[in-house]
């Protein structure tokens, strides 16, 4: 009897390790999407903005007749919306990376949560604990104690 407790445990030990890596998997997945896109991201908002910047530089030209002077002034206004965006980088940036970090990682139900959720007609619960049924009776056919 205490060998197919053992047992028993060993194979809930072995589903909840198991749970634990694909959860794991699941939120490095996550993480990894948001390197990945914030790269892209900037990838593209750089070209946009050489782009959009030599376009600026192009219409100044006309306006001022000056090709140097116009380089210099989409240049200053480059500069000044980098000081800008230094300057509020907590509230543009860092809080933004909080929220979402955080809602992803600390947020979401622990394993234990999980495990011991007050409505027993969870689907996950009732999907372990069949599992385990018919581990148990897999066990039984095999020849194990009745």
């Amino acid at each position: 009897m205490d060998n197919r407790i053992t047992d028993d445990f060993r194979r809930l030990a072995y589903r909840m390790e198991r749970y634990l890596r694909l959860e794991a998997t699941e939120r490095l997945t996550v993480l990894t999407t948001c390197v990945v896109l914030a790269a892209v991201i900037f990838a593209l908002s750089t070209s946009a903005i050489f782009f959009l910047s030599t376009g600026l530089v192009k219409t100044l030209t006309l306006l001022t007749e000056n090709e140097m002077a116009s380089y210099y002034i989409v240049g200053a206004f480059l500069l000044l919306i980098i000081l800008l965006v230094y300057l509020l980088r907590k509230p543009l940036i860092e809080n933004q990376f909080v929220k979402v970090f955080s809602k992803e990682f600390l947020e979401g139900p622990s394993l234990t949560e999980q495990l011991v959720k007050k409505k027993r007609n969870d689907s996950q619960i009732r999907k372990l604990a069949e599992s385990l049924v018919q581990e148990l009776d897999d066990y039984d056919e095999e020849g194990g104690e009745a």
